[in-house]
């Protein structure tokens, strides 16, 4: 038998209530069992900066219309009014935003990075990142991560190149070149299991932060000495925030 509308909506709005109540309290706590949907998204929101503007707007609208669903008119204990089509999508799309986010790599596919060497020339390396339209490349000494060989990085090589002798030398290796990168590339090994919006978040904090991130590197447990399985940009924002 088909569910009306009125139930899929409040099915959807319950189990988001629900996931809010255990995100914040836990799920034994019952202490907080009679606060209010409004003032836990609230509260959530001041903790989990993934949950985006849009989202928090849209969940403010729908409270109102369960609100109004919840204390409207009822005939034979069945109620006269029915959620529209489009609020039902609604609801049930920010259901699986929030309870069901896409991993990480979902986002990134499943081709494994391209990486150099300290050993690698850096004018091989820059080949393959114009080839491939790269602004950075992981660079691994064995299974150890070394640092993050970018365009900015090369760009400050090649300055020192040019002031030191008239031109740039034959070659270098790679680990040369990362000698100029300052500390100023900023990256955050995460595991498999991250979430686009636990990306996110770290994204935008460490932004906020005046420390920002040039790079997230997905392994499997998220150490640093395991092979990259996915590299996230700050070019990705756009399309990690959805």
């Amino acid at each position: 038998m088909q569910q009306r509308p009125y139930d899929l909506f409040m099915s959807a709005f319950n189990d988001i209530e629900a996931y809010l109540r255990r995100s914040l309290y836990g799920e034994q706590d019952g202490r907080h069992g009679h606060q209010g949907f409004r003032a836990m998204l609230d509260e959530y929101r001041a903790g989990h900066a993934h949950l985006r503007p849009k989202q928090y707007e849209e969940l403010l609208s729908l409270t109102d219309l369960r609100n109004a669903l919840t204390h409207g008119r009822r005939l034979n204990d069945e109620p006269l009014a029915e959620p529209t089509e489009a609020a039902v999508a609604a609801i049930r799309r920010l259901r699986e935003e929030l309870t069901g986010p896409k991993l990480l790599m979902a986002f990134l596919g499943h081709t494994r990075p391209v990486t150099a060497a300290p050993g690698d020339s850096v004018r091989q390396v820059l080949d393959t990142m114009y080839e491939n339209d790269f602004s950075q490349v992981p660079v691994y000494d064995g299974s150890a991560y070394a640092g993050l060989l970018t365009t900015n990085t090369v760009a400050r090589w090649v300055a020192d190149q040019m002031r030191r002798h008239g031109g740039l030398a034959e070659d270098a290796p790679v680990e040369e070149a990362l000698k100029f990168s300052e500390g100023a590339e900023r990256v955050e090994h995460v595991s498999r299991s991250t979430t686009a919006p636990q990306a996110l978040w770290r994204f935008t904090t460490a932004a906020r932060e005046g420390r920002p991130l040039t790079a997230v590197i997905v392994t499997h447990n998220g150490r640093p000495t395991e092979a990259p399985l996915g590299i996230a940009v700050a070019e990705d924002l756009a399309r990690l925030a959805g």
